[in-house]
């Protein structure tokens, strides 16, 4: 129960983060562009954070020991963030934040992918623990947030990261500890890899579109006249189509390849933000929404279906932490033409994420037709 329990505090934290984080930062004083620069930051911190994290992680083994120091450290950031006040100060306190909990993920994906079969563990469940956090994250957020005002956002957020520390305990350090040290150019080797390139030419892409999503969906809400317990039902039901996505994952992953999934996923993409940027009204959100089990529930499946075939057990945490690095600079991006398009008309905003989608499903493309001729080789 270790993994369910770690996953379940970790979304948690994520949920807050993505549903509203943007909301707490606009309540200290920063404009909705403001607050896209600062989530912008914040992505590319990541790209040199992650990559960095996780090679020491590969190279020392140290893996459960980083992420509970990473989350003890990310707890007090968060404790410095409800003590302090100042646009420009909270942005700064913030970025250290968030350099602290965006390795977490990659982190926690190397240590389940690498232990999957020793303690006879479905990614596809313990992902969807996660999801089944969000969903109760962001409705008792969103309720709270209506009952009170923005504070009880950190104030819960600091719950969680407290809760996270706990759980943490529980965590195997890391399978595989008899590997002799990885050197950079072993990783350099593992990593140079056709697949894994157009793995990030379509699935980081689409990954990086829900960064641009989780910044100005709930600015683009509010202004549709939304309160924030209906945009934590709008957040809620996209994640339970995600969870559908990940109970199901074993089956899907049996019928299909990595690349066909990230395909659809794509595809999805495609379909899902074309119709947010037309209109935020209730009805076309709760398609948008339902299209989240494909967007991301599928493009997460394909991606951890990927890494299992091609990439060697030692090099998970790199090749997990240049993926997600990968996403968060192309969310970075993303994100501040967002800032530039928001002010025009935020469907803008999402209607230059579709056409992203559009990109990463020709890659995508790709992919499937390497897998099927059997191109790919294993890292």
């Amino acid at each position: 129960m270790a993994f369910y329990a770690f996953y379940f505090g970790l979304y948690a934290q994520i949920a807050i983060g993505i549903t509203f984080m943007p909301l707490w930062l606009k309540a200290q004083g920063l404009s909705e562009a403001t607050v896209g620069m600062c989530m912008a930051a914040a992505a590319i911190i990541a790209v040199v954070v992650n990559p960095l994290v996780g090679t020491f992680a590969d190279r020392t083994r140290l893996n459960k020991a980083i992420l509970v120091a990473l989350v003890i450290c990310a707890t007090i950031a968060a404790l410095a963030l409800n003590a302090i006040s100042g646009a420009f100060l909270v942005a700064m306190v913030f970025l250290i934040y968030r350099s602290l909990v965006s390795p977490l993920v990659p982190l926690a994906e190397s240590i389940l992918i690498a232990n999957l079969t020793a303690y006879r563990l479905d990614f596809g469940l313990v992902r969807a623990w996660g999801s089944a956090s969000v969903v109760v994250t962001t409705l008792l957020c969103g309720f709270l947030v209506d009952w009170f005002d923005t504070r009880m956002i950190l104030y819960l957020l600091l719950v969680i990261l407290i809760a996270q520390i706990a759980t943490s305990n529980g965590l195997p350090a890391r399978a595989r500890e008899g590997q002799p040290a990885i050197t950079f150019a072993a990783i350099q080797r593992a990593l140079r890899n056709r697949g894994f390139i157009m793995l990030l030419g379509s699935a980081a892409i689409s990954q990086a579109c829900h960064g641009v999503f989780y910044t100005f969906s709930t600015f683009r809400w509010l202004e549709a006249g939304h309160s924030t317990s209906v945009i934590a039902f709008f957040w809620s039901l996209g994640v339970g189509v995600e969870i559908v996505a990940f109970v199901l994952s074993k089956r899907i992953t049996a019928h299909l390849s990595p690349g066909k999934i990230i395909f659809i996923a794509c595809v999805a993409g495609i379909l899902r933000w074309g119709i947010f940027g037309l209109s935020a009204d209730f009805a076309p959100t709760l398609v948008v929404q339902f299209l989240q089990g494909a967007t991301l529930g599928l493009a997460q499946v394909g991606v951890a279906s990927y890494m299992r075939q091609n990439i060697a057990p030692e090099f998970l945490s790199s090749a997990t932490g240049v993926y997600h690095a990968a996403a968060g600079l192309i969310a970075a991006l993303a994100i501040l033409v967002g800032a530039q398009l928001y002010p025009i008309g935020s469907g803008y905003v999402f209607l230059f994420t579709a056409a992203l989608c559009a990109f990463g499903a020709v890659v995508a493309s790709l992919i499937v037709d390497k897998t099927h001729r059997g191109d790919e080789g294993r890292a």
